[in-house]
Formats: structure tokens, C-alpha cells, sequence
């Protein structure tokens, strides 16, 4: 009897406090309110529902393929305007680390901190870099893990149907 009882609880503890999060296109994305680098407040995703669109890259200094990926990111900024928000998550590191690192790349796209990592777990994030866009109505419309030459012509398409 108290075995039952037992794995009744573990089962219901389970599917209560376990993560059930649907992390995939056509679903709600997570919000993000995380640090911004440059000047210590605070960036919010939903303060652009309605408003823009959100390329999300979640990256880290030590990233091989997130070196590759953001000069790419950078141009699509400039090309895409207004229109759309790119934004770039560091996952896991010292801001100090960060921002040497942003001022030696010379990075011109917004850089928030997920200093613990949570936003990127909330995004289902087990490697680096992880591609995300959410459209306008808080619905993530693209998401790609890692990056390999020809990914961005992928994703300005992508944009470009937005």
C-alpha cells in the first residue's frame, strides 16, 4: 500500500513541479528579462509584443560557431532595420568577460546576461549557439540550434516572410 502511495506521489510531483515547457515553433515563447551589458537595466521581451520582431542568439565568448554567427547576425541588423530587434545572450559568464569580449569583436548588437543560464534552460537550450525568433505577437516563428556557413541565408529568408 505505501509503495503505491509512494509512486503516486512521485508521479504527481512530477507533472506538477516538472518542466513541461513546449519549446518549439508555433508555441509562446518564454520571456526574457535579463540585464542589458552596456548599461545595467533591465531588457524585457514583452515590451516589444506588438511592436518588433526578436532575433534571440544565445552565445558565449569561448563559442566557435557563435563567432562565426554574429558578424552575420550584424549585418542582418542593419539590413532588417527597424523592423525586427536582434539581441544577443550571453549564457553563463562574468560580465567583465563579456564585455572585453564585445569591445574586442567589436559587436554593435544589443547584449543582455543570463549569468545562471535560466533563460536559456526556459528555451530549452543545451547547446550553443541557439537561434530563436519570435514574432510580434510573442510566438517563436524560427529556432536552430549551432551554426554552419548558409544558416543565415536560412534565417533572411525567414525574416523576410515575417
Amino acid at each position: 500500500m505505501y509503495r503505491y502511495l509512494s509512486i503516486l506521489t512521485l508521479f504527481l510531483c512530477v507533472n506538477i513541479f516538472g518542466d513541461n515547457t513546449d519549446i518549439s515553433v508555433g508555441k509562446k515563447a518564454p520571456p526574457i528579462s535579463l540585464f542589458k551589458l552596456d548599461d545595467n537595466k533591465y531588457f524585457r521581451s514583452k515590451d516589444l509584443i506588438g511592436e518588433k520582431n526578436l532575433v534571440v542568439s544565445f552565445f558565449a565568448t569561448w563559442c566557435v560557431p557563435c563567432a562565426k554567427e554574429i558578424p552575420e547576425l550584424m549585418k542582418m541588423s542593419e539590413e532588417f532595420g527597424n523592423e525586427f530587434q536582434f539581441m544577443l545572450i550571453d549564457v553563463n559568464e562574468k560580465k567583465s568577460i563579456v564585455k572585453k569580449h564585445v569591445a574586442e569583436k567589436d559587436i554593435t548588437i544589443q547584449v543582455v546576461l543570463d549569468k545562471y543560464g535560466k533563460v536559456f534552460k526556459s528555451f530549452g537550450g543545451e547547446s550553443l549557439p541557439l537561434l530563436v525568433v519570435i514574432n510580434k505577437n510573442g510566438i517563436i516563428s524560427y529556432y536552430h540550434n549551432g551554426y554552419v556557413k548558409g544558416d543565415e541565408k536560412k534565417l533572411r529568408k525567414h525574416l523576410n516572410s515575417l
